[in-house]
C-alpha cells in the first residue's frame, strides 16, 4: 500500500510536510522494529512515550511519523501526520494496511475473569477435529492452523493482531477464537476487530490494581458486547453468549444489540442448560438441554466451572452454524488447556494437578472441584503475584486454608516486591493453622509431593502454563509441571528404597 492511500483512511488529520508516493513496508509503534519504509506511530505508554523516539525511528528508515502532540525535533523531509488520538489512529491504519482481515474470518471473542483460555481451547478443539482450519489467540499463545507462536499479552497490540489475522486469512483459516482481556478492551487494543460471536464466562474479583473498582471492571468487559453492534456479516447477525448464572447477565443483555444466547448450570430457562451433572475422577457427565432437545455430554474436564465452560464453547460453535450433535461428540475428546486443572499422569498413589487459578473465584472453584475426588488430604501449593492487586491476597489465603486440608504458601512471581510481604498479606486472611510457609516454589512443590500420603491430592496453583518468574530485575525459569514431575520421580525413588 502506498503512503498517501493509507492516510486517506483518516478523515481528521493534519499533515506537516509532503506525503511521498512510496510503498509502505509496515506500520509499527516500536522503534526496535523500525526498518526502511516503515510508518512509525507515537504511542504514549505507561513507561515509554513514542514521541520521544522520533529521531531514532527516522534514523532507522521511517518514512512517516504519526503523532498526537507536537514533535519539537527536526524530522527533515519525513512528514508528520498529527491525529487526535494515536491509539485510535493506529487501529484504523493497521486494519486498513492489512486489508481488514477480521471481516474475512468468523471471529469468536471470549472475555471474563476465569475460563477464557479453556473456552477458546474447547472451541478450537471441536473445530479442528471437524476438519476446520482454525486460529486461536490468547494467554498461552497463538495458534495459526497448528503453528504455535508466542505472544506477550493475552490480547496483543493492534498491529500484531491485524498482522496475525492477515496471516490466518492468507493460510485459509476459517474461524478464529480469541481471548479479549479487560486491559485490551479499555486500552483499545481490540478496536477494528469485527467479532461475530462474543462470549462471557464470568466476572469475579481481579485486576482491581488497574480498574480500581468492580464497577469499572464490569464496564471494561461490557465493551466487547456493546461494540458488537447490530450489523450483519456474511449474511449472519451478531451473537452474544452470556452466563445466566453470573450477575452480569442482565446488564450485558441490555448493553448489546446482538441476539443473546444464555447458558446455565442452575437456571433451566437458559438456552443451553446442563442438568444431571455427575463428577468422576476421570471427568464429568451431564445432559445438555437446548430448545427442548437433550444431548448426553461426556467430558474429560472436571468441576462445575468446567461444565459452564463447556456450555459456553458449545453455544459458540452452535452460533457459527456448527451442528450441535457433532460438537457434543467431539467435545468428549478434549483435554482442555495446558495448566488449567491439568492432571499429571503416572503419579503413583497420589494425584497431582497444575492449575492457573490466580483469582479468589478461580482458586475456590479449583479446590472445590478436587475435594470430592480426593480420598486422602487435599494439599494446596499456592502464592500470588507481586506488584499486583493486593486486595485479593487475604481472600485467597482464606480460601486456600478453608478449602484445602493443608496449604503450603510459597512464591508465584514476586517481581520487585519482597516475598515475605506478599506471604504476610496472604496470611492475614487465614484463621487456622493448617499451613506451612516455604518461600522457594520448587522446594514447596517437592515438599508437598514427596511428603504426601497415599490417596492425597496435591494442587499446585497460580502459575499454570507460565515458564518464568522475576525477582527484581532477574528472570528465572520455572515450570510447575516440570518441577512436579521431578518431585514425583523422587517420591517413587524414595518409596522404592524403603522396599
Amino acid at each position: 500500500m502506498k503512503l498517501e492511500n493509507l492516510f486517506n483512511h483518516l478523515l481528521v488529520k493534519k499533515i506537516e510536510g509532503t506525503l511521498p508516493s512510496t510503498e509502505i513496508n509496515k506500520i509499527t509503534q516500536d522503534t526496535r522494529e523500525v526498518e526502511s519504509g516503515d510508518v512509525f506511530v507515537c504511542i504514549s505508554g505507561v513507561i515509554f512515550d513514542g514521541h520521544e523516539y522520533v529521531e531514532t525511528a527516522i534514523e532507522k528508515g521511517a518514512i512517516a511519523i504519526v503523532a498526537e502532540r507536537k514533535i519539537e525535533t527536526s524530522t527533515g523531509n519525513v512528514p508528520i501526520i498529527y491525529v487526535k488520538e494515536s491509539r485510535k489512529a493506529i487501529t484504523i491504519l493497521a486494519s486498513a494496511f492489512y486489508q481488514h482481515p477480521s471481516e474475512e474470518l468468523s471471529m469468536i471473542g471470549v472475555t471474563g475473569t476465569n475460563g477464557k483460555t479453556t473456552v477458546t481451547h474447547l472451541i478450537d478443539h471441536i473445530l479442528k477435529k471437524a476438519g476446520k482450519k482454525t486460529g486461536m489467540i490468547g494467554t498461552i499463545g497463538m495458534d495459526i492452523d497448528g503453528e504455535q507462536i508466542p505472544v506477550l499479552n493475552t490480547t496483543p497490540d493492534n498491529i500484531t493482531l491485524q498482522r496475525s489475522l492477515r496471516m490466518m486469512v492468507d493460510r485459509d483459516v476459517e474461524i478464529c477464537s480469541m481471548e479479549f482481556s479487560s486491559h485490551a478492551l479499555v486500552q483499545g487494543r481490540t478496536w477494528g476487530i469485527d467479532v461475530d460471536v462474543a462470549v462471557l464466562t464470568n466476572l469475579t474479583h481481579e485486576h482491581l490494581d488497574f480498574h480500581k473498582t468492580m464497577e469499572d471492571y464490569q464496564h471494561a468487559k461490557e465493551l466487547l458486547f456493546s461494540q458488537l453492534g447490530n450489523s450483519w456479516k456474511n449474511g449472519k447477525g451478531k451473537i452474544a453468549i452470556l452466563n445466566k448464572d453470573d450477575a452480569t447477565y442482565q446488564p450485558y443483555s441490555q448493553a448489546t444489540a446482538a441476539e443473546v444466547i444464555s447458558y446455565s448450570i442452575e437456571d433451566e430457562t437458559a438456552d443451553f442448560f446442563a442438568k444431571d451433572i455427575h463428577f468422576e475422577k476421570d471427568g464429568t457427565t451431564f445432559t445438555l438441554v437446548v430448545m427442548g432437545s437433550s444431548y448426553p455430554v461426556q467430558t474429560k474436564l472436571m468441576g462445575a466451572f468446567n461444565v459452564s465452560n463447556a456450555l459456553a464453547a458449545l453455544a459458540a460453535v452452535f452460533s457459527i452454524g456448527f451442528p450441535l450433535e457433532e460438537a457434543v461428540e467431539l467435545l468428549s475428546e478434549a483435554q482442555g488447556a495446558r495448566g488449567r486443572l491439568q492432571a499429571l499422569t503416572d503419579t503413583g498413589d497420589i494425584q497431582v494437578y497444575v492449575d492457573f487459578a490466580h483469582t479468589p473465584d478461580g482458586l475456590e472453584k479449583a479446590l472445590q472441584a478436587l475435594k470430592p475426588i480426593t480420598n486422602g488430604r487435599l494439599v494446596n501449593v499456592m502464592g500470588v503475584m507481586g506488584n499486583r492487586d493486593q486486595q485479593k491476597r487475604p481472600k485467597m489465603g482464606r480460601i486456600a486454608a478453608e478449602n484445602a486440608d493443608h496449604v503450603i504458601f510459597t512464591m508465584e512471581n514476586p517481581e520487585t516486591e519482597p516475598q515475605s510481604e506478599i506471604t504476610d498479606m496472604l496470611l492475614k486472611g487465614v484463621e487456622t493453622e493448617n499451613y506451612t510457609v516455604i518461600e522457594d516454589r520448587s522446594e514447596a512443590i517437592f515438599h508437598a509431593i514427596v511428603h504426601a500420603q497415599p490417596g492425597d491430592t496435591v494442587a499446585i496453583t497460580g502459575r499454570g502454563h507460565e515458564t518464568t518468574y522475576r525477582v527484581g530485575t532477574t528472570i528465572y525459569h520455572l515450570v510447575d509441571e516440570e518441577v512436579a514431575r521431578e518431585a514425583i520421580e523422587e517420591r517413587k525413588r524414595l518409596q522404592q528404597d524403603t522396599i
